[in-house]
């Protein structure tokens, strides 16, 4: 079912049984080759991979279509890439890396 669903569903707590604990955070990492994995963070024990054996479809939005984290950001001219970043993708063909 839905991911926001499976954020909303509380699960046992791995300390403590007793007490029911939420999936906060949605981790998404992305390849330069375009592939991604995507988790939900868990307490005190390893993450749900939720690409493990099937395709899931990603929708990036900006601006208005924004239904979450609207008007938060920590650049005030947009996102740019540190300095280090920079220097590692310089002269590379994208894309480039591998998982």
């Amino acid at each position: 079912y839905p991911v926001w669903e499976m954020m909303l569903t509380p699960y046992p707590s791995p300390l403590d049984a007793g007490v029911q604990e939420y999936h906060r955070y949605l981790l998404i990492g992305l390849a330069p080759e375009g592939k991604i994995r995507i988790w939900l963070e868990n307490t005190k024990k390893p993450n749900t991979r939720l690409t493990e054996n099937k395709d899931i479809m990603v929708e990036t939005v900006s601006g208005e279509k924004l239904a979450m984290c609207k008007g938060v950001t920590r650049f005030s001219h947009g996102y740019h890439y540190i300095k280090e970043t920079e220097d590692f993708i310089k002269d590379k063909k994208y894309p480039y890396g591998n998982w």
